[in-house]
Formats: C-alpha cells, sequence, structure tokens
C-alpha cells in the first residue's frame, strides 16, 4: 500500500506539542463506545499507557520512510498484544478511536486528504501486527461495530485469531480463489510434461551419479535411524557390523592385524555409543547449569552462575526470561545472547559483552553497565530507568520506544543507533556520541546534552552560549 508519507508527517507533527491530550481524548473516546474494553486496562498505570501510545506513534511516523526496519517491530507489538489479551477484531474500534482523536485535536487541520492518508496508514499498521499475531486478514476501520465482548470463557490464541470475522465484506477480487482450476486439461498437460522432463533428466544421468544419490538416501536413512533407536539396539548392530567386517577381512592384512585386537570390539562398541549418547549428555549438561543459576538465584555474587550463563549461551541456548535481579554478572560474555523479557534489574553488568545480544522487552531499571558493550544489540521496549550507561558501547543499537528516563549515559557511543520513540526524559547525556543516530529533536529536548555531538555531527550548543541546535 502507497502511503501519503509527506502528510502523515506533516499532521504528526501539529500533534506533537499536546500529545498528552490527544492520548487522554483517544483512550476517552474508546472507553465511552466501547466500555467492554476497560477490564483489558483494569491494573495499568494509564499515564503511562498514554505515553506508550505517543511512543508508539512516533515510532511509526519516525520510521515510514524506513519500513525494512519498522516491519519486525510492528510484527513483535502484534505478537504481545494477543497475550494481553487483545484479538483482532479488536482493532476496528481502536482505529475509529484513533482517527476521532485526530479529528478532535487537528480540528480545520483534519482534511479529507488527512483522514485518508492515516487511514491507510492504520490499515498498514494493523496488517503487519496481525502478521505478528499469526492472522491472515486486514481489519478495517468501519464505525458503530460494537460486536467485542469479555463474557465469554478462556480459549486458546488459535480460537480467538479464528473466531474473529471479516470486517468489511470481501471483494471480487478476494473471493477469487489463490489458484485457479482450469477443466480444459491445461494443468494437467503441465504436470505430466515436467514429470516426463524429470524422468528423462534422471535418465540421463551417469550411473556413478545415479549410485551416489541412492547412497546418499541409504546415508540419511542411517543417521536418522542411529539417533532415534535405542542405545542397546545401535550397540547390538554396531557389534555385528564389526564381526561381518572382520569375519570377511583378507587374511594377515593390516584390517585383519587391527581387529584381532582382544579390545577392537570393545572400543568399536565404546566409541559407537559415547557418539550416540552425546546429546544426552549435553541436556545433562545444561540442566546442571541450570541448576547452578536457578541455586544462585537469591546469591549476590556467583562465580559459577556467570560460567553456566556463558556455557548455556555459546551451546546456542536460549536465556529468554532470566530471572537474575540484582545479581553481579561484572564482565560476563554474552554476546548474542537471547535475553528476550528477561529481568535484570539492578544487576551489575559493567564491563559486561552483550554486543548483538536480544534484550527487547527486558528489564534493566538501576542496573549497571558502565562500560558494556552493547553494540547492535536489540533493546526495543526494553526499561532501562535509572540505570548507568556511562562510556558504554551502544552504537548501532536498536533502542526504539526504550524507557531511558533518568538513565546516566554519559560518554556512551550512539553512533548510527535508533531512538525513535525512546523516553529520554531527564536522561544525562553529557558528552555522548549521536552522530548518525536516529533520534528527533523533540525526543531530546527533555535529555541533559552539554557537550553531546548531535545527530548531524554538530556540537551541542546551550542557550547560554546564545546558540541551539533546532
Amino acid at each position: 500500500m502507497s502511503l501519503n508519507v509527506e502528510l502523515l508527517e506533516q499532521s504528526f507533527e501539529k500533534i506533537k506539542p499536546h500529545a498528552d491530550e490527544f492520548a487522554a481524548s483517544f483512550y476517552e473516546k474508546l472507553f465511552t463506545t466501547h466500555p467492554e474494553f476497560k477490564p483489558l486496562f483494569a491494573n495499568i498505570d494509564m499515564a503511562k499507557q498514554q505515553k506508550k501510545l505517543i511512543n508508539a506513534l512516533v515510532l511509526v511516523v519516525e520510521n515510514l520512510r524506513s519500513p525494512e526496519a519498522l516491519g519486525p517491530v510492528l510484527n513483535a507489538l502484534g505478537g504481545r498484544h494477543i497475550g494481553y489479551g487483545v484479538i483482532p477484531k479488536y482493532y476496528s474500534p481502536v482505529g475509529e478511536a484513533l482517527l476521532s482523536a485526530f479529528e478532535q485535536s487537528l480540528q480545520q487541520n483534519w482534511t479529507p486528504e488527512v483522514k485518508l492518508a492515516w487511514t491507510d496508514a492504520y490499515r498498514a499498521i494493523t496488517d503487519l501486527m496481525l502478521k505478528g499475531a499469526g492472522a491472515v486478514s486486514t481489519p478495517k476501520v468501519v464505525p458503530h461495530e460494537k460486536d467485542v465482548t469479555h463474557n465469554q470463557p478462556k480459549e486458546s490464541k488459535t480460537q480467538l485469531l479464528n473466531e474473529s470475522k471479516p470486517i468489511a465484506p470481501p471483494t471480487e477480487e478476494q473471493k477469487k480463489p489463490l489458484v485457479p482450476i482450469q477443466l480444459d486439461g491445461e494443468i494437467i498437460q503441465k504436470i505430466l510434461l515436467k514429470i516426463t522432463d524429470s524422468y528423462q533428466q534422471f535418465q540421463g544421468q551417469s550411473l556413478v551419479q545415479r549410485l551416489g544419490e541412492v547412497l546418499k538416501g541409504i546415508l540419511g536413512k542411517f543417521i536418522d535411524n542411529f539417533w532415534t533407536q535405542p542405545a542397546w539396539l545401535v550397540a547390538s548392530v554396531s557389534a555385528v557390523l564389526f564381526i561381518i567386517i572382520y569375519v570377511n577381512a583378507a587374511e594377515n592384512s593390516l584390517l585383519a592385524e587391527i581387529l584381532e585386537s582382544a579390545d577392537a570390539l570393545s572400543l568399536v562398541v565404546a566409541l559407537v555409543l559415547f557418539i550416540k549418547e552425546a546429546p544426552d549428555r549435553r541436556k545433562q549438561f545444561h540442566y546442571q547449569a541450570w541448576s547452578t543459576v536457578d541455586a544462585a538465584h537469591s546469591v549476590k555474587v556467583s562465580y559459577a552462575r556467570i560460567l553456566a550463563l556463558q556455557d548455556l549461551n555459546s551451546d546456542g541456548v536460549s536465556l529468554r526470561g532470566l530471572d537474575s535481579p540484582d545479581a553481579e554478572l561484572i564482565a560476563i560474555n554474552l554476546s548474542q545472547a537471547n535475553l528476550s523479557a528477561a529481568n535484570l534489574s539492578k544487576t551489575d553488568l559493567s564491563n559486561a559483552n552483550l554486543s548483538h545480544a536480544n534484550l527487547d522487552n527486558a528489564n534493566l531499571s538501576q542496573a549497571k553497565l558502565a562500560g558494556a558493550n552493547l553494540s547492535d544489540a536489540n533493546l526495543s521496549f526494553a526499561r532501562l530507568s535509572q540505570v548507568n550507561l556511562s562510556n558504554a558501547n551502544l552504537s548501532g543499537a536498536n533502542l526504539i520506544c526504550a524507557d531511558l528516563s533518568n538513565a546516566n549515559m554519559s560518554g556512551v557511543n550512539l553512533r548510527n543507533a535508533s531512538l525513535s520513540g525512546a523516553n529520554l526524559n531527564s536522561t544525562y547525556l553529557s558528552g555522548a556520541n549521536l552522530k548518525g543516530a536516529k533520534v528527533s529533536i523533540s525526543d531530546l529536548s527533555g535529555a541533559l546534552l552539554i557537550g553531546a555531538i548531535m545527530p548531524d555531527g554538530s556540537k551541542y550548543k546551550s542557550l547560554e552560549d546564545g546558540v541551539t541546535n533546532e
């Protein structure tokens, strides 16, 4: 879908000066027209929720020209909304309330062209979010739809997705099958031709090529059976094969001399069992490592926990949801680790290597990350309030919609980082390098920027110097 990006950007700039009123208006309209939505927000701080809405809109508008960066974020956002109890048919009334809030906020600037631009944008946004939620249809903004209910038994995500009805009737084009079935025999002819071509290609292969393909197939089945069959059966078959080879070996040959050794059979069977049981040993190792991590949960300093986490990560084990608050993990190496939704609040990760790590939605509030390597890390939607990131390397990091309020980021390297929609209220960015970072001046307005290098490469000048960077 082609969006009117310029019109969307211009109209949203008019919203920013009174963003809080806009967000409050949106939720007021949503709850007034659809009171059944209120239970979804029963235990939520609405002030923070309104801030999240504005951050999400900032994220979308600032990345309209970079859909390759926006798509994965909205996919993930849609997936999370399923966990909040949001199903596809909820998107339509939300869209109605959003457009109504835009109309009230923009007033005379709410032209038919602007309305069309935001309607198209909302459809594009929901399409990406629904893909993340596993849905296949895009809802349309249709007024007065009130078929949402919360008085129903708990259902699985799949059932919730399947129960959502199309909001608009399908068009003629949508009603057509994806692959038209032709009854004149043309499809059948094409299939027969393809089979004939494949057979001729096989016939044209040399005997060696055909034999190689057969042996490849046999070897593949052998390997599959090796890992699926019980160890005793594999050991027995190995022993039988050893005996067959020994009996058929040429007398006085080198192979015969090797096989005549009394321990040869035992060694072969032991080697086969060692290979066969490797996955079980690895599982046991992982279990022991996780036991070490769990046992150290209430312990602040545990070198064994650091080694266990590093070993698990080096084996490619996901650390998603790791719960290690207030732990000392100084200089730990968790490069490329999956720490999504981890709880590392107040944890000491000074000088840690977390480059290319996935820390989306992680809780790192009040953590110590001074001097840490977080280059190219994913910290989208992470909680980083009051964190100490002084002199940390965050070059190329994804900090979209992260909460960095009251964080100490003095001297931090944020070159080419993405900070769209991030909360930088009272963030200390003195001496920080923001060159090439994706962040708006309005987002930086609440931060302390003395001595910082701005996104355009210039050095920040305070009002006392008589120059601004706006």
